[in-house]
């Protein structure tokens, strides 16, 4: 009887080492792309059979509370911003002058029509604090050797995906290789892959992001880092409706 029990407090030691280790790994590989604040400037490019479309931004973000985008790129929506300031969204539209709230429902949404979600570009820290993380093996993703984490939302979090499967390499970079993201039903939804691996202000990161819905593999999105700056000098008063409204006049900070 004292050896199951002792043998059931190592397994169970083990395995809360397991979680924790999946976690510091997550979250060194989030930090790795955030910083405690970043500026950087983005090409998205949304590729379909028949079409194409590309778009420039500029996006500043401080923490995991506060980011604000601005569309920078083509004409059409160049002047448009979108803010999350402590789990609220808003957009602004300069041509009607309306600021809009992002709602529970809208997150899920494509945006600005493209394979990224609402959420995913504004929102992107929630991983680490809404999350519960687990090992479940390890593979090799474009050649570098990977943990395999299962990221499961904890209970009431107000997360749009079922569960998040994550590819983060073993070397002390900690980079998110490769992210499937699965429904509630546990249904394969999309594929994120990055790769175009760069020095950048200081730090080797991928910096081509593409996403491919399951159902449509013909179809994907392009997300381009062309520079990023860290720890730049930013606070709390430039994540504001009043800035976002200002467009293109917009003042982003440098380090």
């Amino acid at each position: 009887m004292k050896k199951i029990i002792l043998l059931t407090g190592i397994l169970f030691s083990i395995f809360s080492l397991m979680a924790q280790d999946a976690k510091e790994i997550i979250k060194q590989s989030n930090e790795l792309m955030k910083g405690k604040t970043q500026y950087a400037e983005m090409t998205m490019k949304i590729i379909r059979p028949t079409w194409k479309r590309e778009m420039s931004m500029k996006f500043c973000s401080m923490g995991t509370d506060y980011s604000l985008i601005l569309v920078t790129a083509p004409a059409k929506e160049k002047g448009q911003a979108f803010l999350m300031a402590e789990n609220e969204m808003w957009t602004w539209n300069p041509t009607i002058r309306s600021i809009i709230k992002i709602g529970a429902s809208m997150k899920s949404q494509g945006w600005m029509g493209s394979d990224l979600s609402n959420d995913e570009i504004l929102d992107e820290s929630s991983i680490v604090v809404d999350y519960t993380h687990k090992i479940v093996g390890s593979e090799k993703v474009a050649g570098k050797e990977c943990y395999k984490i299962e990221c499961t939302p904890k209970e009431n979090a107000a997360i749009i995906w079922g569960k998040q499967i994550k590819w983060v390499t073993k070397d002390e970079n900690k980079m998110q290789l490769k992210t499937e993201y699965y429904d509630e039903d546990d249904y394969l939804i999309k594929t994120e892959k990055a790769s175009d691996i760069k020095m950048m202000d200081g730090r080797e990161i991928p910096t081509k992001f593409e996403v491919i819905p399951e159902d449509d593999p013909d179809n994907k999105t392009e997300m381009i880092i062309n520079k990023i700056i860290f720890d730049v000098k930013v606070d709390k008063s430039f994540f504001t409706q009043q800035n976002m409204k200002r467009g293109e006049n917009i003042r982003f900070p440098k380090k």
